[in-house]
């Protein structure tokens, strides 16, 4: 019943995502009502999303108009937008489960708006609506158990700057909610980018099996039908009234309106709130349609506001409008922070001389600008591209055409001041990530931030570009302003491997830097390995179709080299080796294989002249061939490919052990599958026996490392125990197994679930084989819900698992007595291996014919006999042929089938062909029982019950038929002293065949004690 054991992949780069944030979430029942109770530490916080419109503006607001601008106070209605329906569409759609949505657009967009309006109406359908925020954005004294309450339809959560949260923290938010989720579940991400940065975390998505992930793009206002004119007489005519004007129609609409600065909302806003703020003072407000103009306008008013609350040490701050213009500096870099890191910050740069004058600057701070949360000061200068225009204007090196003339030569110092690394642990600021994205996002429309800040910044402290994420790398790899030296020197700070939370990034840096040096190389051998390097860095990023385009440009030109110089062969076979995996990471196998068996040609070689020095590269490569063999169906090339790898990882133990042995033991392990898999199951004992032996002391040194290998191991070493008739301690080695990987998979579900969902497909035919037919069936259940989650987004590579994970639990709903779902289960099973087999037959007619076979039983069951028949069949002919080409491998599952074939001919009345395929199951299963008794005396014991009933019904040779279920008898006498559990129904089926023998016969007497003792006695008796 067990699919087979998938062997562990000798791949060498394989994207997993680190997400190991802490915290859990559950989702606990009451009534129709679900809590999801947040507990622990996890990278977040989610409280209710606040839906109604703020009854009244806050007061004094009006004194710094560019307060009215803040999404979050509502003071412009809200205009219709064809994304609102499409959000809603999204939300309401058949999705039963968690469905992602990415909002796009630069800043000033109106993104976070459309959020709330889609979030007011959420709620209004009734749907639970919350906003999840980083902790960084939150207050330690926050903590605590959570609890969000939620009813049907489900949950909608928001998340606002999702490009500023590190990668993993992200990745636990959605896995988290995605393994609670009860209902329907839409998780909506705001974000100024898409592009690499979206497109790697769209596939980390894939990798948590979460198959409806998409983006939307927020478009700009059409300059078409008024509809920029429409939203600026709402603007205007909202923002008189709140200066209480009483003649707003006497402020004409702009007639540049179809400027294209005009497509964002906040720039048609700012429009209004000048004109309106300009008239009400009778000012002439800044003609033209530059942002750059409105908004030194409106710091302009921030500059009269803070001049006022000063008032020359009369008023009620103590802190100058200088000073003050510092503290909103800083603020805008750092956004929001605990009091002690804010008073830390503006001492650090000089806003504050003293750590008494910092605190009393966070408090004036928070007087001009109340914080919007509790716990946390410095609120930073709202809307975001205001503040951006803040920083660019007050810094020296501007045009000084928009009327704003505070500029402070203070800021030319002060993010480098802000920014540099901790002096005593080397550590960046916690802030840098905040900082870094602002001055990046500002850049892109203020040249003179790229040359006056980030370029020395990033000169001086390269490493600091690392705390600021990938999304902030890809941007900044778009500034055409910054030296591509600054890039060179950030790059040289990459970690080597993977790195969740950089991978895109890193990949967006390399391309920029191999794209711009790739002419300048006059080496073919230099620009070949940028290009591989640049290929590895894509393939870690999830960008698999540009791994393969840099990978094949590098192959180009490592065959030219290796053509006419043989010293080039070694790089050759690397890139041969890396595109073997790329391509069979992206399911295109066969060109893998031709890629793989290519190194592999070049590694032998090259190690038959050097072994020292080629032989472990000889050994990666020959373990990739031998995965990607198996995968294609060609097993006994498989096993000969890992066996040499074997033997060459061997030889490179003894020399150095601690090195070697990881790679030995999986090895080990692959081989084990192979020689099982080809009738060779007493060595794969033995070699899966030593792979579990070797982990197990790995692990208990190292865990992290080597706990899910050990866990593979063990749930290998299962199945094999279970093959060689040691049942206890096949059981116990898959129970250890399913251990692990269910703490594994509870920390990590991406990388460990396909795992768990093996490990308990193992344990629900090793619980089955003791007779636990209900746990098996609960621990089968739960494989196929992880392999049907699983196959759904990525159909290749989880299918033939689905398959079998089906197949098992048809055979065990039936032995509980749930028939009609055996048979639904069964159905589907033959339907997927049908289908798998049609593609690739080699590999995948063994586990069709498994499929079959069950399913003729599954419908004799239900009565459905001439089609049990045909499926019995079909699965005795395909077993044939199988066992023509390799009998060691496949006549245990012939005289499977030949068993039930006896069986359903018996059924349709035909005797004599019933009588042969039984007979004929009888001979395998007696020949196979002389080589490994522990393995198949059960099965030679079920087969000559089914032969003598055969001939009972048929009554022939009936003393022959008594002869049989004698033999049965003897063999489950002495299984049932040792197994109990699953034998004893057996022979007491035996048993009672045995009494209408007898009587048929004419020995009444003898058959009348057979039943006697039958009804007194337990049979382990």
């Amino acid at each position: 019943m067990d699919a087979p054991v998938g062997p562990r992949d000798g791949v060498v780069y394989t994207q997993i995502i680190t997400a190991t944030g802490g915290g859990r979430v559950n989702a606990v029942q009451h009534g129709d009502q679900y809590n999801y109770i947040y507990r622990g530490t996890p990278p977040y916080r989610v409280e209710p999303f606040p839906v109604t419109v703020p009854a009244a503006l806050p007061a004094g607001l009006a004194r710094m108009p560019s307060r009215l601008l803040m999404a979050r106070h509502q003071v412009v209605p809200f205009l219709p937008r064809p994304e609102l329906a499409l959000l809603e569409t999204w939300r309401d759609g058949e999705s039963p489960g968690l469905s992602v949505r990415l909002v796009h657009a630069e800043g000033g967009s109106g993104k976070t708006r459309l959020a709330a309006e889609f979030a007011a109406r959420s709620a209004g359908a009734g749907w639970a609506v919350a906003l999840a925020r980083h902790r960084s954005e939150v207050s330690s004294a926050g903590g605590g158990d959570q609890s969000l309450a939620v009813r049907a339809p489900g949950l909608v959560v928001i998340v606002d700057y999702a490009e500023r949260w590190p990668l993993e923290d992200l990745i636990t938010l959605v896995r988290q909610h995605r393994d609670a989720a009860r209902d329907r579940l839409r998780i909506l991400l705001l974000a100024r980018p898409a592009g690499m940065w979206w497109q790697g975390l769209a596939h980390q998505f894939t990798k948590l099996d979460i198959l409806d992930v998409d983006a939307l793009r927020l478009e700009g206002i059409p300059d078409t039908r008024g509809a920029r004119a429409d939203m600026y007489v709402a603007a205007r005519d909202r923002f008189a009234e709140i200066f209480a004007h009483t003649h707003p129609t006497r402020i004409g609409v702009p007639g540049n309106l179809d400027d294209p600065a005009f497509a964002l909302t906040l720039t048609i806003h700012m429009r209004a709130l000048v004109d309106v703020d300009a008239a009400g003072r009778g000012w002439t407000p800044p003609p033209g349609s530059s942002q750059a103009s409105l908004s030194s306008y409106l710091l302009d008013r921030e500059h009269d506001h803070w001049r006022s609350l000063h008032d020359r040490g009369r008023g009620p701050l103590r802190t100058t409008e200088q000073a003050m213009g510092r503290a909103v500096y800083v603020a805008t870099l750092t956004g929001t922070l605990p009091p002690d890191e804010a008073t830390a910050a503006l001492t650090r740069t000089g806003a504050a001389g003293t750590p008494a004058a910092g605190w009393q600057l966070v408090a004036d701070h928070a007087h001009c600008y109340p914080p919007a949360g509790p716990g946390l000061v410095l609120d930073p200068l709202a809307p975001d591209r205001l503040g951006e225009d803040y920083l660019a204007l007050t810094l020296p090196g501007h045009e000084e055409e928009f009327g704003y003339h505070a500029t402070d030569p203070w800021t030319i110092t002060t993010p480098g001041a802000l920014l540099a690394p901790d002096h005593q642990d080397g550590r960046p600021a916690p802030y840098t990530r905040q900082a870094l994205t602002v001055l990046i996002e500002a850049a892109h429309r203020w040249p003179h931030l790229a040359t006056r800040h980030l370029d020395p910044l990033l000169r001086r402290h390269p490493a600091l570009a690392l705390a600021a994420g990938s999304a902030a790398l890809a941007r900044l790899t778009d500034l055409p302003t910054l030296d591509i030296s600054v890039l060179g020197a950030i790059n040289s700070h990459f970690p080597e491997g993977r790195h969740t939370d950089l991978d895109v990034g890193i990949a967006a840096v390399t391309a920029r830097l191999v794209h711009h040096h790739l002419g300048t190389f006059r080496d073919p051998a230099a620009r070949a390995h940028v290009l591989h390097y640049l290929a590895r860095r894509q393939f870690h990023a999830g960008l698999r179709d540009e791994a393969l385009t840099s990978g094949r440009q590098a192959l180009r030109i490592w065959r030219d080299l290796s053509s006419t110089d043989p010293a080039h062969e070694p790089d050759l076979a690397d890139i041969l080796t890396n595109l073997g995996v790329f391509l069979s990471e992206v399911g295109r196998r066969e060109e893998a294989l031709t890629f793989t068996q290519e190194a592999v040609a070049i590694r032998r070689r090259l190690a038959a002249d050097d072994p020292a020095t080629h032989e472990p590269d000889s050994a990666v490569a020959l373990t990739n061939l031998g995965s990607q063999l198996w995968a294609v169906g060609r097993r006994e090339e498989a096993l000969a490919a890992t066996e040499e790898a074997v033997a060459i990882r061997r030889r490179s133990a003894a020399g150095g052990p601690a090195a070697h042995e990881p790679d030995l033991a999986n090895l080990l392990t692959n081989l084990g599958v192979f020689l099982s898999e080809v009738g060779r199951r007493e060595e794969a004992l033995t070699f899966a026996q030593e792979a579990a032996a070797v982990f197990r002391r790995l692990a208990a040194v190292d865990p992290g490392t080597h706990e899910p290998d050990f866990a593979g191991a063990l749930n290998n070493l299962g199945n094999h125990l279970s093959w060689a008739g040691q049942r206890k301690e096949a059981l116990a080695a898959t129970e250890e197994a399913v251990a692990i990987h269910r703490r594994l998979a509870a920390d990590n579900p991406a990388a460990h679930e396909p795992d768990l969902a093996t490990s308990l497909h193992s344990l629900g035919s090793r619980l089955s084989e003791a007779g636990r037919w209900e746990e098996a069936l609960t621990a089968t259940e739960k494989a196929v819900t992880i392999r049907r989650r699983l196959a759904t987004a990525h159909p290749t590579a989880h299918e033939p698992g689905l398959a079998g994970a089906l197949n098992n639990l048809g055979v065990f709903l039936s032995e509980v007595g749930r028939r009609e779902e055996a048979l639904t289960a069964a159905e589907e099973a033959v339907t997927i291996r049908r289908r798998l087999a049609t593609a690739h037959p080699t590999a995948q007619e063994p586990g069709l014919a498994g499929a079959l076979n069950n399913l003729g039983t599954r419908l004799s069951e239900v009565g459905r006999r001439e089609e049990a028949l045909t499926a019995t069949e079909e699965a005795v002919t395909i077993r044939r042929r199988l066992t023509a080409d390799n009998p060691a491998a496949h006549e245990p599952d012939l005289a499977t089938s030949l068993h039930s074939l006896g069986t359903r001919l018996s059924e349709a009345g035909r005797h004599e062909e019933a009588l042969t395929a039984t007979e004929e199951a009888v001979t395998i299963r007696r020949r196979l029982t002389a080589g490994n008794p522990a393995a198949h005396e059960p099965d030679l014991a079920l087969s000559l019950s089914a032969w003598a009933q055969v001939r009972h019904v048929a009554r022939q040779d009936m003393p022959e038929a008594l002869r049989a279920t004698v033999e049965a008898v003897e063999i489950y006498s002495r299984l049932v002293k040792t197994a109990p559990a699953p034998f004893v129904s057996p022979l007491r089926r035996v048993v009672s065949l045995q009494a209408d023998l007898l009587r048929s016969l004419g020995h009444r007497r003898e058959a009348e004690a057979v039943r006697a003792w039958l009804a007194a006695n337990d049979p382990r008796g």
